[in-house]
């Protein structure tokens, strides 16, 4: 049986309990990949030691529900961080996603403002824990920089110049694929990119790509860079398969209505589908894909049919 909840416009379905054997043989196999990896990247950037305000996401939503600290952002942090997906701080200045060394630190504190101490690696986008608190919004004073997030106000939206031409960028980017999912939001004249993508190079392509739009300041780039191990690569494979048979309506050409997002053997469902069962069988079919841990459903149920392309 699944709950269905409604945060803003994305429906979040029903998550699956992970099989655990599959998962430690998984992680085992990823722990000596991402070894080999970091011993081969050079020197780590030199630790700062920094305290700032956060908010503490979930690594799904924090990559996801781009806008202002509401309502619907905290219901999607807490529910997809109880169906599994890890928490992650976001630093309230500036939007940058920061992983932690120790979850359990900030387990008990996701969809809450928090004052953190630690080790920053920027590089990285990692910071080593020393202290966190739990503060109220109201202990942030007004003009304060870490305000923005929790004021609509400071975003821009549809219709203004400079957000519009980011959009036609982006929207031209060559290399997205049914696994890549990029997307931005301004507060002020920054500019904050976020997603996953498959390919390294569109990390880098779509902050090169608008950096020089006239009224763009800064840009903060939180998309995230899928692996691209052979458990993943299967799991990708397999979940366009099986939705490819069941639902071939949303997939044309090398593009897609559907966004398979896979991380760590997790499966996440983004995109746009018709009706209620049409999402219903996107779950259930990738929760059939063998190796899968969970599926996350956040497919939205749009109104009308999707128009066949080329």
């Amino acid at each position: 049986m699944s709950n269905t909840h409604t945060l803003d416009s994305y429906s979040l379905g029903a998550t699956f309990p992970p099989r655990s054997s599959n998962r430690m043989r998984y992680l085992k196999t990823t722990a000596i990949v991402s070894a080999l990896l970091v011993s081969a990247g050079g020197a780590p950037a030199a630790d700062e030691i920094s305290n700032f305000k956060s908010y503490v996401d979930s690594d799904i939503c924090s990559h996801l529900m781009l806008g202002p600290i509401n309502s619907a952002r905290v219901e999607c942090s807490q529910k997809t961080h109880k169906d599994g997906s890890g928490p992650v701080l976001v630093r309230l200045t500036d939007n940058t996603v920061l992983e932690v060394n120790k979850q359990k630190m900030i387990n008990k504190l996701v969809g809450q403002l928090a004052d953190v101490s630690g080790e920053l690696k920027l590089r990285d986008g990692m910071v080593k824990l020393k202290d966190v608190k739990p503060i109220d919004s109201n202990s942030i004073p007004k003009g304060d920089p870490a305000r923005r997030l929790l004021d609509v106000r400071t975003f821009k939206t549809t219709g203004d110049k400079t957000f519009e031409k980011i959009r036609h960028e982006l929207a031209m980017m060559p290399y997205i694929s049914e696994f890549d999912y990029i997307s931005f939001t301004m507060v002020g004249n920054d500019v904050v990119l976020s997603g996953w993508t498959v390919r390294n190079t569109n990390r880098s392509y779509a902050e090169n790509v608008i950096k020089n739009i006239e009224g763009v300041e800064k840009i903060i780039n939180n998309i995230e860079v899928l692996p691209l191990g052979s458990i993943d690569m299967q799991i990708r494979g397999a979940a366009r398969a099986v939705l490819q048979q069941n639902l071939s309506r949303y997939f044309w050409g090398s593009g897609s209505d559907i966004k398979i997002i896979v991380k760590n053997g997790d499966i996440i469902l983004l995109g746009s589908v018709t009706n209620e069962g049409d999402k219903n069988i996107a779950g259930i079919r990738c929760n059939s894909i063998r190796n899968a841990f969970h599926v996350f459903n956040l497919l939205r149920v749009q109104g009308s049919a999707p128009e066949k392309k080329g």
